[in-house]
């Protein structure tokens, strides 16, 4: 592993808080795991991960139940009304479906994981095994590390280090490579494995069995694997009512047809016509018992998949031949003819999409960063006081979706506060705080919980917040980053009315504000913080209004700045700005809160270890290394 790469993990590991939540989430779980790794706590790596994978394992196969279910529930349902007008009877179904899923969700056992697409992709890329494999060898569990390379190297078969380290532990005395087990095979895996090899030892029977219940076990398989297609889709504009079911319709069935490759793989070995060389297993075990008339349908069934294999046609003729076989014998079987007919259907439907949505307008590169538009809403004698300013614009809508998705995804109770009880508020008992500092957030694209596109907007944002305070102070030496926040404060349930408390009392940011109006500025107090910005998210709450005041109770306010995405507020953090926030009385306040210094020695490390993540394309994953030797 790299030398800068592995500064990068100790000072992640040292940056990093190791947090329990009270509501443990699949991707908390994960982050865990990953934490207890680069801190070399070995069985607890072991612990959360398998936790995290049994709990994926959970989710994954509750969502799928829960949408086969419902989906058959919705097609089998007795109409509300006789005749089909304008296609109600299809969206009659969507809204029964839809009413089933959300039973169905509440019935299983209050499962509170949300799963975002990259997390999801974690798990289906069997990422946590990159980890499991490594904590396994440390724990002398060589054979459970095999297991595990293993697993991975399934859904990476061209993942050298992985191939590498397999090897390695195939040459371990511990390790027995017959037992060497795939963790995550499906069921199919097993009884086509097992059918197959009875059909080598000619033992029809076993043969038969065991690939008629691979057939079924297959397509089940296939059905859950379309069924977990019909997730969430964000097309990144609004599109009217039909466009956007086109739109999601269309998203879902690319990934509905990924599902063949994907259980293509028999432990590695990609099989490409595996559904269909079950018949042709079958059309001879058949064959070999005497049984002509399933023989023959096996045979036709293949042909359906595949019409233009030589071998298999020369089997039908040879079958044609024999006195006892009746041409109705050739009939493929109906699970066969409905795989088929869902196939070219929905080929048609993508080949006509390809070859129809064809336009020649001009279209906007929507990658291409433009300048903001920038508004100056208040001025410093708007504002009541000496070097404080508003400024609209800082951040687009999009800014703010994003940053909030990092806030809502990973956000942990009072986390970037030093508290010694945890559980405590760091400011009023009637909100709950939730923070994610940016030594987390890099932590988080570390390991590939966040992708890197998030981690590069706090990035830039919060370079564009620094300039707008050169700027419009004229500073003329360098100011540092000191410390950057993502914060949350929610209003608790049952604590919203009648409220005369802050939610963050009257302050200032470098000093101890005494009775007698003087500020101190020694610790606690952080005494370094010259100039503090703060970016606001969104404006779906009611209170959490941030003000300027005169003096430390609150009494003499000189102004009050009502938050909106995109509006930033910035000031001097000395005695001059003493500023507070009104109580949160309804929903979830969000802000980017950044503090600046010109003294060096506070700058914030963080910022250069992300800076350096993101330039040199830095992940877990990217400098991932044998650790056996």
């Amino acid at each position: 592993m790299p030398s800068v790469t592995w500064i990068v993990l100790q000072v992640l590991c040292f940056n990093v808080p190791y947090v329990i939540l009270s509501q443990v989430t699949i991707a908390s779980l994960y982050e865990q795991g990953t934490q207890a790794y680069l801190e070399e706590r070995f069985p607890e790596c072991v612990e959360k991960l398998e936790q995290a994978l049994d709990r994926y394992r959970y989710h994954r196969r509750n969502t799928q139940n829960c949408r086969l279910k419902c989906r058959y529930e919705s097609e089998t349902s007795e109409p509300l009304f006789s005749v089909n007008i304008e296609d109600l009877r299809f969206h009659e179904k969507n809204i029964k479906n839809t009413l089933c899923l959300i039973k169905c969700k509440i019935d299983s056992n209050g499962n509170n994981d949300n799963i975002e697409g990259q997390i999801q992709q974690i798990f289906e890329e069997r990422r946590p095994y990159e980890y499991l494999h490594l904590c396994y060898y440390k724990i002398n569990d060589r054979q459970k590390a095999a297991s595990a390379a293993f697993t991975f190297l399934v859904a990476n078969p061209n993942h050298k280090v992985m191939t590498k380290n397999l090897q390695q532990y195939s040459d371990l005395p511990e390790v027995n490579m017959k037992e060497v087990v795939n963790f995550e095979a499906q069921n199919y895996v097993y009884l086509y494995v097992y059918g197959v090899n009875a059909y080598m030892r000619k033992e029809w029977d076993t043969a038969i069995n065991n690939i008629e219940e691979s057939l079924v076990s297959y397509l089940h398989a296939e059905d859950k694997c379309r069924a977990q297609c019909e997730g969430p889709f964000d097309p990144g504009w609004h599109p009217d009512f039909v466009p956007a079911i086109a739109n999601h319709f269309t998203y879902v069935l690319r990934c509905k047809r990924t599902c063949k490759k994907k259980l293509s793989s028999l432990n590695g070995e990609i099989h490409e016509d595996l559904f269909a060389s079950h018949y042709d297993y079958l059309q001879y075990a058949y064959f070999k018992k005497g049984n002509l008339y399933a023989a023959c349908k096996a045979v036709a069934s293949y042909l359906l998949l595949i019409p233009d294999d030589e071998t298999m046609l020369a089997n039908m003729r040879f079958y044609q031949g024999m006195p006892k076989v009746q041409d109705d014998f050739f009939t493929p079987r109906d699970e066969t003819v409905r795989y088929a007919q869902r196939d070219t259907y929905e080929e048609r439907i993508l080949e006509y999409i390809k070859n129809e949505f064809k336009f020649n307008q001009t279209k906007p590169d929507i990658e291409k960063k433009i300048n903001k538009s920038f508004h100056l809403t208040t001025n410093t004698t708007d504002l009541g006081g000496q070097h404080r300013f508003i400024l609209d614009g800082i951040a687009s809508l999009d800014d703010c979706k994003n940053i909030m998705y990092i806030a809502n995804s990973f956000m942990n109770v009072n986390d970037g506060y030093d508290l010694i009880n945890e559980t405590a508020s760091p400011h009023t008992k009637y909100e709950k705080f939730e923070g994610v500092t940016l030594s987390r957030i890099t932590f988080l694209t570390y390991i590939s919980l966040l992708q890197p596109k998030y981690l590069t907007l706090i990035l830039d944002i919060t370079k564009e917040m620094r300039k707008t305070l050169v700027e419009k102070f004229n500073i003329k030496r360098p100011l540092y980053f000191s410390f950057t926040h993502l914060v949350c404060r929610t209003a608790l349930p049952g604590y919203t009315k009648n409220r005369t408390d802050f939610s963050h009392k009257i302050h200032s940011d470098n000093c101890n504000l005494l009775q007698d109006n003087t500020c101190e500025k020694k610790p606690p107090a952080f005494f370094w913080r010259d100039y503090s910005a703060i970016l606001y998210l969104n404006q779906d709450f009611e209170g959490g209004n941030f003000m300027f005041a005169s003096d430390l109770t609150g009494n003499t306010i000189q102004s009050i700045i009502t938050p909106q995405c995109g509006r930033m507020v910035g000031f001097s953090a000395g005695k001059e700005n003493l500023h507070g926030v009104s109580a949160v009385t309804k929903g979830k306040r969000c802000a980017l809160a950044v503090w600046f210094t010109m003294n060096p020695q506070y700058q914030e490390f963080d910022r250069e270890i992300a800076q350096h993540m993101i330039k040199n394309d830095i992940s877990f994953h990217r400098y991932f290394n044998d650790f056996i030797n």
